[in-house]
């Protein structure tokens, strides 16, 4: 320490003297809201059913909406907030609702990977026969979105979850240890 840095900290100290100062610093885990992001169906794509979804079928859909586990009503575990029709597929953002056990179990699942389908729950409105003999829904109503173990329509899935990172982790134990390295330099102790 320059001679300089240890006059100051004495300064400090002196002024300090008698005195104390609280302070309160509390983390919220970042990410741990249970958002997931993905593509609920992909359009102009076959189906297990040999059905597909035209572009526009989905054009009145509007958020929110629940979300399912495995298209079971009773097992409402969170809400779709967002959904976008774009060119390749509906793209939904929802949440789980963590204070709901099957959601906790759900987010494990598919932050571990295990579970990474979306289903759609819908019912047709329109819809018309192709040359190669499908059935192409050019209109339906969107009921609910569900997530899945085995999606019917390849390729619908959940692209994203919110966890916490490493990095944030590391960013809060460096906060902390600057506070008391600086609370220690204070008092003239070592941390």
């Amino acid at each position: 320490m320059t001679a300089k840095m240890q006059s100051t900290a004495i300064e400090a100290r002196e002024a300090m003297r008698g005195e104390t100062a609280d302070a309160e610093v509390r983390f919220a885990v970042p990410g741990d809201d249970g958002i997931l992001e993905g593509t609920a169906v992909r359009f102009d794509v076959v189906d297990s059913h040999r059905s597909e979804f035209a572009p526009q079928a989905f054009a009145n859909a509007r958020a929110p909406i629940p979300m399912l586990w495995s298209h079971d009503p009773a097992q409402v575990i969170g809400s779709w907030i967002s959904i976008e029709a774009r060119s390749d597929g509906l793209a939904v953002k929802g949440r789980l609702n963590l204070a709901v056990t099957k959601a906790m179990e759900v987010r494990a699942l598919l932050q571990a990977g295990d579970v990474t389908g979306l289903s759609v729950g819908f019912r047709t409105l329109r819809d018309e026969r192709t040359a190669q003999g499908t059935r192409r829904v050019t209109q339906a109503e969107l009921h609910e979105i569900s997530i899945v173990a085995f999606p019917a329509v390849p390729g619908s899935r959940v692209v994203a979850t919110r966890a916490v990172s490493a990095t944030a982790a590391a960013d809060q134990v460096a906060f902390v240890t600057s506070i008391r390295a600086a609370t220690a330099a204070i008092r003239g102790t070592r941390a």
